[in-house]
């Protein structure tokens, strides 16, 4: 330890004392080939009052200018520490073997820019202003200043903290602070709100996406994308990772945007209803979701494209159903057997009335209904369906075949086609031609015989 020498001349006595002596409480007088030892606190081994009143000042003087090369300061904790937003994270700094001069300055990188966050026991007011930082004395004497610093910690608080003794950046400590911060919010097409509802239109690409921000590691993020009820499509979208550097009370936080994306996604009628969810799961944290319904527009959806079905003569109300999904709602629905057609709503013609039942809540699933007040053989044959809305036709048409009970060929009666018919106005079958042309024949073959 470097030795500073203090000295105290009176009447040819010089006094000399060293830090080192001071540490270990001895001191040397030498007058001339006199030496007086001595103890701080013990009897001077001399009879001049004035040497021991000239020694207490040099004790003095020698302390508080003394050398600083046991000048230390201390952080606690030190190096990476991880915290969650909300926790409460505490650090102390200390500084030892002081003088009267010294002061203790905490610093924070704020958007590339070190700023001062304390200075001796007082807060600077932009942290004090936040409601989150608490700030007190542990000790305050000649030797030593102990200040602890305690925070609920936000995403803005994450980057490195030192504590330093002021006008002198060779004595700091330094530690970092990780925020383990899982997404503040999640979107699904820009919506947050669960029970929102999203509309599409059917068979036609459109823009999907699910957008987690406020995180602040993308590696501990993992997304997926569901439609409820028909399962996991994540594999058809692309991730993306961005950062964004943000302000809070004052203070410059930096946080991260993933983005699940599918520009051509295509719904159909059968999503329509279902729930769209979007899963971000950060880790050690709980699932956070976003969840809206989907509803799909598009032209109408008639499932029944090819079905069969069966009763009896003279059956009483006998009903052919389909279904058919419509959003927008229908603004036409006609069955067709032969030549005629039945829209929905019309009065009862040939036997038949048309007819649609809504099957759920949102008035776009139903059934298209044919009811027969009472069969007949000319009832069996195909029964088409057509329907329509604001977004155009649905493709394709609806087919359902209805067969007499125990049939197993082609049903009894189809429906009629229009007769064709000759230039007179008359009709002409197919056995009359028939006949006409081998009795033509036969004649030719007579006729040849009488010439040879």
């Amino acid at each position: 330890m470097k030795c500073l020498t203090c000295s105290f001349k009176e009447r040819g006595v010089t006094i000399g004392l060293s830090r080192a002596s001071l540490l270990t409480n001895t001191i040397t007088l030498n007058k001339q080939d006199l030496k007086v030892r001595t103890r701080i606190g013990g009897n001077m081994e001399s009879n001049s009052r004035l040497v021991q009143a000239g020694l207490l000042a040099v004790l003095l003087a020698c302390y508080f200018h003394g050398t600083k090369a046991a000048l230390a300061v201390t952080l606690t904790p030190t190096g990476q520490v991880s915290f969650k937003p909300g926790d409460q994270a505490s650090f102390t700094c200390e500084m030892t073997d002081r003088t009267p001069g010294d002061i203790l300055v905490w610093k924070k990188l704020n958007g590339g820019v070190w700023i001062e966050m304390a200075t001796n026991s007082v807060l600077n007011p932009l942290f004090n202003n936040t409601g989150r930082y608490t700030y007190k004395t542990d000790m305050a004497t000649f030797q030593i200043l102990k200040y602890t610093m305690t925070i609920k910690i936000a995403l803005e608080d994450a980057g490195p903290i030192r504590c330093m003794r002021g006008g002198n950046p060779a004595l700091t400590k330094e530690l970092s602070v990780t925020v383990l911060a899982r997404p503040s919010t999640v979107k699904i097409n820009n919506v947050t709100s669960t029970g929102s509802e999203l509309t599409f239109n059917s068979t036609q690409e459109t823009e999907v996406s699910c957008v987690a921000s406020g995180f602040n590691n993308a590696n501990l993020l993992t997304m997926r994308i569901t439609i409820v009820g028909r399962g996991d499509i994540t594999d058809q979208f692309t991730s993306t990772v961005e950062y964004y550097n943000f302000t809070k009370d004052g203070l410059h936080g930096r946080a991260g945007r993933r983005a699940l994306t599918n520009n051509r996604y295509i719904f159909n009628g059968a999503d329509d209803n279902k729930d769209l969810q979007c899963l971000a799961e950060y880790t050690d944290f709980t699932t956070l979701a976003g969840l809206v319904t989907v509803r799909v527009q598009g032209v109408p959806v008639i499932t029944c494209t090819n079905s069969n079905r069966t009763t009896s003569v003279n059956q009483k109300g006998f009903k052919l159903t389909c279904p058919v999904i419509s959003n927008p709602q229908l603004t036409s629905l006609v069955w067709v057997y032969g030549n005629e057609r039945y829209p929905m709503g019309e009065p009862a013609k040939n036997g038949l009335s048309a007819s649609y039942d809504i099957t759920d809540s949102t008035k776009k699933h139903g059934e298209a209904v044919l009811t027969i007040e009472s069969v007949a053989k000319e009832h069996f044959g195909e029964y088409k369906l057509q329907a329509a809305n604001r977004l155009g036709d649905a493709v394709p048409e609806g087919k359902v075949t209805l067969w007499e009970l125990g049939q197993s060929s082609s049903p009894a009666s189809t429906a009629k086609s229009p007769v064709t018919k000759g230039k007179t106005g008359g009709s002409t079958s197919g056995a009359g031609a028939m006949a006409s042309f081998v009795l033509l024949t036969g004649l030719m073959t007579v006729l040849q015989a009488a010439l040879h």
